[in-house]
């Protein structure tokens, strides 16, 4: 009877412990809002939209009540007029409640029709996430110039 447990259980260990080592490696929340925001600072500074968007929520509201359609729109202006453009964050803060999630965080802005830029801004950022469907979404979204009070 041992023999016959240990040739079963022998076996199944390897298994088991794949199955536990998958199951514990599940992505935490903050590493996947950070690889979004990642994913949506290289979108832009490579002047790509689809990226950007597929962040947004269908319900999504920015700055005085922006829509996706909206933010689109905004896109589209700044790349007609900037060739480059590059985006420092700093400050990253990310405070996780169950489904919601605040972001906030600092960004510096260049872009220029040349190779230096012509244009620098400093943003107060704040946001909003939701987990639908298994997936981080930004709600919401505020920005305003530093020190302005407008997006905290």
């Amino acid at each position: 009877m041992c023999i016959m447990i240990r040739r079963w259980i022998v076996p199944a260990i390897p298994l088991v412990m794949s199955v536990v080592l998958v199951a514990c490696s599940k992505t935490p929340d903050e590493q996947l809002i950070r690889a979004a925001i990642d994913e949506i600072e290289t979108s832009v500074q490579n002047r790509q939209t689809r990226p950007v968007l597929k962040h947004l929520a269908e319900d999504f509201r920015g700055p005085q009540d922006m829509t996706v359609r909206q933010v689109r729109q905004l896109m589209a202006a700044q790349y007609f007029r900037n060739k480059n453009i590059h985006v420092v964050l700093a400050g990253m803060r990310i405070d996780i409640n169950g489904i919601d999630a605040n972001v906030n965080f600092n960004a510096a802005v260049t872009g220029g029709i040349g190779m230096l830029p012509d244009q620098l801004q400093y943003y107060d950022v704040g946001t909003v996430w939701r987990k639908i469907d298994d997936e981080w979404r930004i709600i919401r979204a505020d920005w305003a110039p530093a020190g302005a009070g407008g997006a905290e």
